[in-house]
């Protein structure tokens, strides 16, 4: 019960209902009471799917901060690259089936810029490898010769990306991703784009549909 001291508008000490009231040299405070354990508020069916789709994208994107900082560098002056990457991908990022969200990988970017794409993209798996192959005459259309490629592909069984660690070339027009051994008889999914040497530019990202064979 609270104690009135001045009152009925003044101030008092003490519980009183959900608040309570206290002082502190000479000030008095009134302040809520902290909730018990196990009446935490239950979100919402929307507010719950908003939560699940806002962990499912930061944690796909969260392993790639070095390659986002690159692909979205025009979008940094206010961001991490991470926090861009949601941005970018947010509204076309998801596919829902009778409840069910999952990532559209197909339409995710990790890239933003006018450079130009390469074209005629394929991929395949070569020996525990997947190999990707692209056209190497696109250069003189908005690139340059010596233009890196990004290559990214992801495992969703065992939720884990691996890249292209050569650093390939436009001109090079081919680049395989060492996949460790890991299982190739499985899911996988597969991104392109260009950055120029200087990190200045960047092409829009590609994704690439696995191929069963290559001919």
């Amino acid at each position: 019960m609270g104690i009135i001291e001045k009152g009925v508008n003044g101030p008092f000490k003490g519980k009183a209902g959900s608040v309570v009231g206290s002082g502190w040299k000479g000030i008095n405070y009134i302040k809520g009471l902290p909730r018990k354990n196990g009446t935490k508020r239950i979100p919402s069916s929307q507010q719950a799917l908003q939560q699940q789709r806002f962990r499912l994208l930061n944690d796909f994107f969260r392993p790639l901060s070095d390659v986002l900082n690159v692909g979205l560098k025009p979008m940094l002056a206010k961001a991490t690259g991470i926090n861009a990457a949601f941005t970018l991908n947010y509204e076309h990022a998801f596919l829902e089936d009778a409840g069910n969200i999952s990532l559209n990988y197909k339409a995710l970017q990790f890239s933003r810029g006018s450079l130009c794409t390469a074209g005629a993209e394929k991929a395949w798996v070569d020996n525990k490898k997947v190999a990707v192959t692209w056209n190497i005459k696109t250069y003189g259309m908005g690139g340059e010769m010596d233009d890196i490629a990004y290559v990214l592909v992801y495992l969703p069984e065992i939720n884990v990306f691996f890249s292209d660690m050569q650093q390939a070339t436009r001109q090079d027009g081919i680049t395989h991703v060492d996949l460790l051994g890991n299982n190739t008889d499985t899911e996988i999914h597969v991104w392109l784009f260009f950055a120029d040497k200087q990190q200045r530019r960047a092409s829009q990202t590609v994704y690439i549909p696995l191929a069963s064979d290559h001919s």
